[in-house]
């Protein structure tokens, strides 16, 4: 695929201080796949960082134009990140998505694997907490539409950058390229991925980091790392022939940051994997952000012989807490800070694990060791010796949501604007009303997802109000209520016959978790165990099989937003809904108030019905 051009389009303060203001210029840097580009925070109007080596919690402040010795407006990790951010400058990247053989992450070849400008993991693409990004995708491929979702963006009126297709616009058709455009109003680490029904499963992943505060400190920041379960068939045939005959999904191998072993016995083809290694510095604090971007298993992080403090969960940051290990369930993301021995072993290498334990080992996953930890002077060419293991929970679940206390807190009206009630469950019987083909279908409700790629919800919400296929509901409020006051309450249970915890993502706004319970709902007493002062707060959580999650939003933000199971399989077999929440409350829809507007998303599906692949490819699946 080549080189990535990023064109960085940035406000470059003057250094004389006798120029009060800023100059533009524009950077081009020519850097290879899988780098990150140097990266400047820069400000403008008056904002300087205070974030530093000694002050991780501190980001900017806004000096008075007399001089720098007096400062008059501060943001950092206390500030409402919803409610203020900096004023920040324009990144540019390209992106290409297309097929790359070569690419073979546990030393055996993948069907059909598709990727991020030819890497995998896909290239990090990189901000500051205020940016503007634009992004533009082509798709390279023959196979597939795509589409490209900024996991856990809030995407404040611009819903059509969501990245859903049937949703928030159509497939990018081959040759076709759609640019995203959105401000990094949150800041953290996420990941970005294809939404296009199976195709993140095949490789089309990658980090996203959005530089601001720390609410812990640290010394060294060893970046993002993602960990994923891999299939060496395309994710599209494990769909066809496991998830629509109802077989429990398959995967070969558990990856870390692209490096992972095949058990290769059986086989004639031979294989070689890696293990992804980083260093440690004795006595520093390491910073590491976790995401779990796989489409099937909940996976177990630790370290052996050291504990981790959590700092935020998804893209929240919390008061830091210590636990000896992780369950970090797809699509739910982890910043830790891990110290360091003061004075570690001689042969001082540390395995680090991604087991899948809790969701039950395959046979070609006998082993959770997938990476290495080694102190600076350890012999590189050595595996670690120790074999300590820290202690982990089997249970699937997400950390104790009592533990995850956001820094800034969330007070949740007790008395919501609606409230909406789903049930995670499957099909007893084989569904004739959606397909062929007909099967048993996953479900957020009573009906299974199946979307209409050329008719995205964004184009004409009414319709797909009308239309039971698209599992679409519109949160209704009080003619008088403030939107950015109130709550619309989640309800949702999962059917305790079916032994399948559902790890639940909502796009276009963070969730509080009022409650998180292993056993069934019950309307007269459950309420009473809700958390309404301060509750955990994120975008992906953990739904057990055996109970419920009471879920809290702020319909704020206009928009067609999806709530799926991260379960790729899942998602696809229809256990998906929408929730509209119009611009204005109560008045009728008004597409013109999405900021820049829905030429693209017009262009884009002119795109998609020109193509031969909009009249050739045959839909079995929901189309997320």
């Amino acid at each position: 695929m080549g080189c990535i051009k990023t064109t960085i389009i940035l406000a470059v303060l003057a250094l004389s201080t006798s120029l009060l203001g800023a100059q533009a210029q524009l950077l081009s840097v020519r850097q290879q796949p899988g780098q990150s580009s140097p990266i400047q925070c820069q400000y403008r109007d008056g904002w300087e960082s205070c974030h530093n080596a000694t002050s991780r919690d501190c980001w900017v402040r806004k000096y008075h134009s007399r001089g720098r010795h007096e400062w008059v407006e501060q943001l950092d990790i206390l500030t409402d990140y919803e409610d203020k951010y900096p004023p920040g400058v324009t990144r540019e990247y390209w992106l290409e998505i297309g097929p790359n053989p070569q690419v073979m992450p546990d030393g055996h070849s993948k069907k059909d694997g598709h990727y991020f400008n030819g890497t995998y993991p896909g290239p990090l693409i990189e901000a500051c907490w205020g940016d503007d990004l634009v992004i533009h995708v082509t798709n390279k491929g023959q196979t597939n539409g795509t589409t490209v979702h900024w996991h856990g963006l809030r995407q404040l009126n611009t819903n059509q950058m969501d990245g859903v297709n049937g949703v928030t616009q159509c497939p990018i058709a081959p040759g076709d390229t759609f640019t995203y455009k959105f401000r990094a109003e949150q800041y953290g680490h996420t990941w970005y991925h294809s939404h296009y029904s199976m195709q993140y499963a095949d490789g089309v992943v990658a980090p996203l980091v959005i530089h601001g505060p720390s609410s812990h400190h640290w010394d060294v920041d060893l970046g993002p790392v993602l960990m994923t379960d891999w299939i060496h068939d395309t994710a599209f045939n494990g769909f066809a022939t496991m998830e629509i005959p109802g077989t429990a999904f398959w995967v070969d191998s558990i990856l870390i940051n692209g490096h992972g072993h095949f058990n290769c016995s059986g086989t004639t083809s031979g294989c070689a994997g890696s293990y992804w290694e980083t260093s440690f510095t004795p006595g520093m604090k390491h910073r590491m952000q976790l995401v779990n971007t796989g489409f099937n298993y909940p996976i177990i992080f630790s370290i052996d012989e050291h504990n981790i403090t959590i700092v935020a969960n998804d893209l929240v940051a919390i008061e830091p807490v210590t636990v000896p290990s992780l369950t970090i369930s797809p699509g739910q993301r982890y910043t830790i800070v891990v110290e360091a021995k003061h004075h570690p072993a001689q042969d001082a290498n540390y395995w680090i694990r991604t087991g899948i334990e809790c969701g039950g080992w395959n046979a070609a996953i006998t082993d959770n060791r997938t990476a290495i930890v080694r102190y600076l002077g350890a012999d590189e060419n050595k595996l670690p010796t120790v074999n300590r293991p820290m202690p982990f929970s089997k249970t699937c679940l997400d950390v104790d949501y009592n533990l995850l206390r956001p820094k800034v807190p969330w007070k949740v009206d007790e008395h919501p604007m609606s409230v909406l009630n789903y049930t995670a469950t499957k099909q007893t019987n084989a569904s004739t009303s959606v397909g062929p083909p007909h099967y048993k279908h996953w479900t957020l409700g009573t009906h299974p997802m199946w979307l209409d790629f050329m008719k995205p919800t964004i184009l004409s919400p009414v319709s797909s109000l009308d239309n039971v296929n698209y599992t679409a509901t519109q949160g209704k409020f009080p003619p008088t209520k403030d939107l950015n006051d109130g709550f619309i309450y989640l309800i949702i249970d999962a059917n305790p016959l079916l032994p399948s915890n559902h790890p639940l993502h909502l796009h276009g706004s963070d969730f509080a978790v009022l409650a998180q319970e292993t056993t069934k709902y019950d309307p007269a007493t459950s309420p009473s165990k809700f958390k309404f002062d301060n509750p955990p707060r994120r975008d992906t959580v953990m739904l057990p099989h055996t109970g419920f999650v009471a879920l809290a939003f702020r319909p704020n933000n206009p928009g067609a937003w999806l709530l799926h199971c991260h379960i790729a399989s899942h998602a696809s077999s229809g256990l998906a809904a929408q929730i509209l929440i119009r611009p204005d409350g109560e008045r009728g829809w008004d597409r013109h108030h999405y900021r820049g507007g829905l030429d693209e998303v017009k262009d884009g599906c002119k795109a998609w019905a020109d193509s031969s692949l909009s009249k050739t490819f045959v839909q079995d699946d929901s189309g997320v």
